[in-house]
């Protein structure tokens, strides 16, 4: 059976489940486009790129989650309070991180916090009720472009030098982290504590979306184009 859940990984790479699943998530893609009139044959569309991805979304954290009949997470924490705490951090520290839907919605983006409203629901203290705004992020930072300079001419009386060449450095071994292009051998799992085994895969290109460190299968990949899969073994992947 396919876990549904919403997963936040803040800026510091910490990824956590919402203990209680929000009753609507939709998936709002929107193409840019522009309206021209041409002669003889009237107003015509260009469409341009896709737009930013925003989300709003409004849902319930219950006092203690782990206690609750509501909640719907793998593994909820103790304190709900600690929840408000995580988003509330992301947002002033005002950097990127990425949300995750699983199952057949396959929201899988990199996003900032842009609004983050909370409170108790309906006058009842056992529950937190908040709502957040998020907006897809794209890196737009500016490149270095290193330009080579001439070489300088020889004259007849110029001494020719040979520099000496050191040992070269080792390339530094690439990390795996979200967002990595992997191959994957081994079997899926609906959780990182290897509960639900699935199907096995082989020699399948995936992408990381999820890390939960020190579990037993700290991996969540899913499809290249953001379709969700599964948690696997550390040693059933590596770098492509």
């Amino acid at each position: 059976m396919t876990h549904y859940g919403l997963y936040f990984t803040n800026p510091s790479n910490e990824t956590w489940e919402m203990p209680v699943m929000p009753g609507e998530i939709t998936n709002p893609w929107e193409q840019d486009a522009e309206q021209f009139n041409v002669v003889k044959l009237g107003q015509v569309n260009r469409l341009g790129e896709r737009k930013l991805l925003e989300l709003t979304i409004e849902g319930i954290i219950p006092l203690h989650p782990s206690k609750s009949n509501l909640s719907t997470a793998t593994k909820p924490w103790i304190n709900g309070k600690s929840y408000i705490n995580k988003l509330d951090g992301w947002m002033k520290g005002k950097k990127p991180g990425r949300i995750v839907v699983t199952g057949d919605l396959g929201i899988n983006a990199r996003v900032v916090i842009e609004k983050f409203e909370w409170g108790m629901a309906d006058g009842d203290s056992g529950i937190f009720k908040y709502t957040i705004t998020l907006r897809e992020w794209r890196d737009y930072s500016a490149k270095k472009i290193v330009v080579k300079q001439k070489k300088a001419t020889k004259t007849s009386k110029a001494k020719k030098t040979t520099a000496k060449k050191g040992k070269p450095k080792p390339k530094p071994v690439k990390k795996i982290g979200i967002g990595s292009r992997v191959i994957v051998n081994g079997q899926l799992h609906r959780d990182s504590y290897g509960g639900g085994p699935g199907l096995t895969e082989r020699n399948a290109d995936r992408k990381i979306t999820l890390i939960a460190k020190g579990r037993a299968y700290p991996y969540h990949v899913a499809l290249v184009n953001g379709g969700a899969r599964g948690w696997v073994k550390a040693s059933a992947v590596k770098l492509k």
